[in-house]
């Protein structure tokens, strides 16, 4: 899939008009529709569109990961109360590599796949520990 169908993808997902789209991301209606029929935009388009968005732009450019775009602080908040959270249970004392290994363990995970299961968290905390 291309650049351009990620962006159709979006845009009829979030039910935008291209002339909108086009406006929000500093582009012509003409390019936009260019775009989305195999184009290839060029990098300040989809950083434009990125950000209008909220679009992961590595989704956008390889199709890989997901669409949607979590904050970098929040994946890595999230990874490391987790982490705390598991390690913390018993009462015990916390060894700081402990926390460091699993917290990079389920933030790996999270930058992957944008949210984390219960099992899945469950499964990568019995490994990790």
């Amino acid at each position: 899939m291309s650049i351009g169908a990620r962006f159709l993808e979006i845009r009829k997902a979030k039910g935008l008009n291209q002339t909108d789209v086009a406006a929000a991301i500093g582009i012509s209606h003409g390019a936009l529709v260019n775009y989305e029929k195999g184009r290839e935009p060029p990098a300040s388009a989809v950083i434009a569109f990125s950000k209008a968005y909220g679009v992961n732009p590595t989704w956008l450019l390889l199709g890989e990961g997901r669409p949607e775009q979590n904050s970098l602080d929040d994946l890595y908040s999230r990874s490391i109360n987790i982490a705390w959270a598991y390690l913390t249970r018993g009462g015990d004392e916390v060894e700081r590599d402990h926390l460091i290994k699993l917290s990079s363990a389920l933030f790996q995970y999270l930058m992957e796949h944008g949210d984390i299961s219960e099992a899945m968290t469950d499964k990568l905390l019995s490994l990790s520990a």
